[in-house]
Order: C-alpha cells, then structure tokens, then sequence
C-alpha cells in the first residue's frame, strides 16, 4: 500500500491511499473458504457450491468489507506515525468513477490540522480552557469495538442479538440493489434489530428506509444511494440473508497491540486504555475548539 498526504493549504490536506491486490487478497481467498460450507445457489446442494459459483455471488461484497478494514487501520496508524494534530476526524472523498474492479483502488481522505498560532499571554483577555475526559464507558466501548472489529467470524444457523446478517437491500423502485454485512446495532430503533431475530438464511426482511439509522447520510453507505437521494427518502426495502455471523472476540494480546499502533507501543490492556484515553481526549478537545472558533 501506498499512502502519502497532499498539502492544499497551511491547515487543509488530502491523504491519498493507493491499495493494492496483495494487501486483501490473502483475508478474502479465507473468507470466501468459510463462506463455502453456508453458500447456497439454486440447484446445488448447500456446502457443495462450487468455488468460482461462491466467488462470483459473495466475492464483491467480501472484498469491499476487507479492503475497507485494511483502509480503516492503514488510515489509523498513519495518522498516529505521522503525529497530526487533527480537526475532527478524516472525511472521505466520493469519487464518481470509482469501480472496484480496478487494479489499483485509490482512497482519499479530506483532513483538517489544528493551526499555529500565538498568544499574547500579557493581554488581559478572558480565556477558555477545556478540560475533556474520556469515561470508563467510552473507553470500554471502544475497547469491545477493537475486539469486535478484528474478531474472527462465525457461521450460524439462525440470527440472534449481537450476530452480524450478510445480504442483499432490494428496491426496484429507487433502484438499491446492494449486497453488505451488518451488525443489528447499525439500527436506530430496536423495534427494527428485532425483526432479523429468529431468521434463517434465505429470510427476508422488510425495513423501512425513514428514520432507519441515527444519521441519514448511513443510507449512502448502507444502500449506495447519491447524497440528494437520502434526505426524506421513505421507501420499504427488502433484505434478503445470505449469512449469518456470530464474532468471536479478538484476543487482546502483543499481536493484536503492535498491529494497532505498532512495535512494542502498547503491551497490555491498562496501556491499551491509557492510550484510547489520550487519543479520545485529544479528538474531543480538537472538535471543542473547533466549535468555539466557530461560533
């Protein structure tokens, strides 16, 4: 993988990330094997559909998750390595020619670094200072998301609370067609996570797309549809399963510890914390500055 930043003025960057067929190509050819025994296609026997069959039906959709982790942590640690001081955190940039059949899939990633200034501490001015701390929910959270994150997939029979459901949103209305894996806490309402309990591969599920996320703009995520279409949109989906997923929990461990935040950083999970702490204090300190100088 390639990653360098772009300077487009003192305080604004672009950090460009070039991914490459060796970076995902080894998580996904071992997805795809686990996927085989669950894979079902019309006229072959469950666990007996052939490689290329499975590759062909579930072989975007695992690729586009893995490619996504391998950026998600890439972009993480590069940050770290290169000690920015950020505004927020990195914004996505949408490229309409993007295709995932590309080669060379390129990332980019919009980033705002705090600026230089200087204070004249001999003016009698009144000055704010903002003391931010991270709680031990916050920090725990993350800690089951970092877990949870890199944990290892399970193949189940039937859904159940906490499970991640892979398929298919279909609306031939709006024209949604996309195959993704969600976790049913993505949900704003628990009314909606508590239709998948209970359903089996090849279920179907009907969602409502209003009010169906915490943030609108997960619909483009979620169901590939264009900015101006999320905004009202209030339209039923179907959602077809094609796997079901239990996590078993990723072990906190050095392996773990050094393939966050590198060599010998972090060796344990008091040092784990401490560090979520620092980052997550910092990050919410930046956005309160942020917002001050913006009022």
């Amino acid at each position: 993988m390639d990653i360098k930043r772009v300077a487009l003025d003192a305080v604004h960057e672009t950090i460009v990330m070039t991914v490459v067929h060796m970076d995902y190509k080894g998580q996904v050819a071992k997805r795809i094997n686990e996927k085989m025994p669950l894979a079902t296609v019309k006229g072959f026997r469950k666990g007996a559909v052939p490689k290329d069959l499975v590759e062909k039906q579930y072989g975007k959709a695992i690729k586009q998750e893995e490619v996504q982790k391998v950026v998600d942590l890439a972009l993480e640690r590069f940050v770290q390595s290169e000690r920015l001081n950020l505004l927020g955190t990195p914004l996505a940039k949408v490229n309409e020619d993007f295709s995932w059949d590309t080669e060379e899939l390129v990332f980019e990633y919009e980033i705002g670094l705090v600026p230089t200034f200087e204070i004249d501490l001999d003016a009698k001015n009144d000055i704010i200072k903002y003391v931010v701390t991270a709680d031990d929910k916050l920090i725990d959270g993350q800690v089951a998301r970092i877990q949870k994150q890199f944990g290892k997939p399970v193949p189940q029979e039937v859904v159940e609370a906490g499970f991640e459901v892979a398929g298919t949103f279909f609306n031939m209305e709006k024209g949604i067609n996309n195959t993704t894996t969600i976790s049913l806490d993505i949900f704003k309402d628990k009314a909606t996570a508590d239709k998948f309990i209970g359903k089996k591969v090849g279920d179907v599920v009907t969602v409502n797309t209003n009010g169906l996320f915490e943030d609108a703009h997960q619909l483009m995520d979620v169901m590939k549809l264009s900015h101006d279409d999320v905004h009202g949109l209030d339209v039923d989906v179907d959602f077809t399963i094609e796997g079901i997923n239990s996590i078993e929990l990723a072990e906190l461990n050095q392996e773990l510890f050094d393939k966050l935040f590198g060599a010998g950083i972090v060796a344990s999970l008091e040092d784990l914390k401490a560090k979520i702490k620092e980052d997550a204090e910092t990050q919410l300190l930046n956005k309160q500055i942020k917002n001050y100088w913006a009022m």
